[in-house]
């Protein structure tokens, strides 16, 4: 399927010039015409370093959590820019400009009202088809901007949160990058389910009470639904269906070979990730390690100074070679 790319634009980030591109290809993910179109489209951001010849540059794709604008992954611009690496970043489906409303918040309940509204249930099935969808996509940036730049074919993917799973599938199912960085987050996709669905509410989502109160909410207060509908995804990554091991990074490890490696940088108060589930996922890497920050939480939807600090270091220590 071809991709139409149009652009470029301008942009400049605390000095720093890129070029914003809009990409588009027509994909399937609901059936219905004017959703899949809305979700077909989305920004492309591309920093260049200027000291250093286009040959000689790898390139880092950065990828946020779901539902969050890429805007968001604006502060590793410097950093690696400065370390002579190109950078790409874009809004995976149902984040920023590439949402049903836009609201560049990453609040997942509100991103996903209009299917509700429409009949369309947010499950495994629809985000097999995001996580697919955004492992071509990673390619097909890969492929743009070592063509457009003539850069380099070393590649990381750097991913923040639910990032860092889509990230993942792209590393062990379909074998892109030479290097996985994930912050506040690991590739597990069950365990890392189960840390941020914990308890019995996933559990009662998914049971007939949870049908019961789906019914109830959209009498009484239907802008509480989503959240069931959350709940009861949470659940079916906790005990993965068949749609959900199909996208489970993990399912597809043994694919990873070196020298490729992969990086976790996770916080040692992180009430979202488990710190040992992701101690174990980075050892079924032939090359894998576990960073363990303490006082360090899930981030926050600023990324302030505590966060954005360390996952500046964390990216300069481990492509300090690059």
């Amino acid at each position: 399927m071809d991709t139409k790319i149009h652009g470029a634009d301008q942009i400049n980030y605390e000095g720093i010039n890129g070029d914003r591109y809009w990409f588009y290809e027509p994909y399937n993910y609901t059936g219905i015409a004017d959703i899949d179109d809305r979700l077909s489209g989305f920004p492309v951001a591309v920093f260049l370093p200027s000291h250093r010849k286009p040959q000689d540059t790898p390139l880092i794709i950065g990828l946020q959590g779901m539902c969050a604008p890429y805007q968001w992954n604006h502060f590793i611009i410097p950093t690696l820019t400065q370390m002579g690496i190109a950078v790409a970043l874009f809004d995976t489906p149902f984040g920023g400009e590439r949402s049903l409303v836009r609201t560049f918040t990453a609040s997942v309940e509100n991103e996903i009202k209009p299917l509700i509204e429409r009949g369309i249930n947010f499950d495994t099935q629809l985000l097999a088809k995001v996580f697919e969808k955004t492992a071509l996509d990673i390619k097909n940036v890969h492929n743009f901007c070592c063509e457009k730049y003539h850069l380099s074919e070393r590649l990381g993917l750097f991913g923040v949160s639910m990032g860092v799973l889509f990230s993942g599938y792209a590393f062990t199912a379909y074998g892109v990058g030479d290097r996985l960085l994930g912050t506040i987050g690991h590739a597990d996709l069950p365990s890392f389910a189960n840390s941020w669905g914990r308890g019995i509410l996933t559990d009662l989502a998914a049971s007939p009470l949870g049908n019961l109160a789906e019914l109830i909410l959209e009498k009484m207060q239907p802008q509480l639904k989503p959240m069931v509908q959350m709940l009861r995804l949470a659940n079916n990554l906790k005990y993965p269906d068949k749609y959900a091991q199909i996208f489970n990074p993990m399912s597809y490890i043994e694919k990873v070979e070196l020298p490729r490696k992969a990086r976790f940088l996770v916080g040692a108060e992180d009430p979202l990730v488990d710190i040992k589930n992701a101690q174990s996922c980075a050892k079924c890497f032939p090359d894998g390690e576990c960073y363990i920050v303490p006082g360090l939480g899930h981030g926050n939807s600023k990324f302030g100074l505590k966060f954005t600090d360390h996952v500046r270091y964390f990216l300069g220590t481990q492509l300090g070679d690059w």
